[in-house]
């Protein structure tokens, strides 16, 4: 079962993390982890971890990034990565919301086809 791991800003990923916990495809699948930091960092990195083993998770998954982002606006950066995949989101300024997403959302089948 691959594992999305997005990460970013500790504030954000607790935000996103209210959203997932809160939908029933995937609950239980949720975990927020710390993480060792990077050479030349201090601190932990924290990382929230989602198990997605079927289309109707990856689906809501994704459904639930959308709204999450839609509400918050600009200004949010997140990394996802699956395995050795990662695509990096970047919405500070005038992006294709909906592009970016596809992008996620293409990493994740490719996952879920791989496995």
């Amino acid at each position: 079962m691959p594992d999305v791991s997005l990460e970013g800003d500790p504030d954000l990923l607790h935000s996103l993390e209210e959203w997932l916990r809160d939908v029933d495809a995937l609950r239980g699948r949720v975990r927020l982890e710390q993480r060792a930091p990077a050479p030349g960092r201090m601190g932990a990195d924290p990382a929230l971890v989602v198990a997605v083993e079927s289309d109707g998770q990856r689906a809501a998954l994704s459904r639930t990034v959308e709204l999450w982002l839609r509400m918050r606006g600009g200004d949010v950066t997140l990394k996802f990565r699956v395995g050795p995949r990662v695509t990096e989101l970047d919405l500070r300024g005038d992006v294709d919301v909906e592009l970016v997403l596809r992008q996620v959302d293409t990493l994740i089948r490719q996952a879920l086809s791989d496995r």
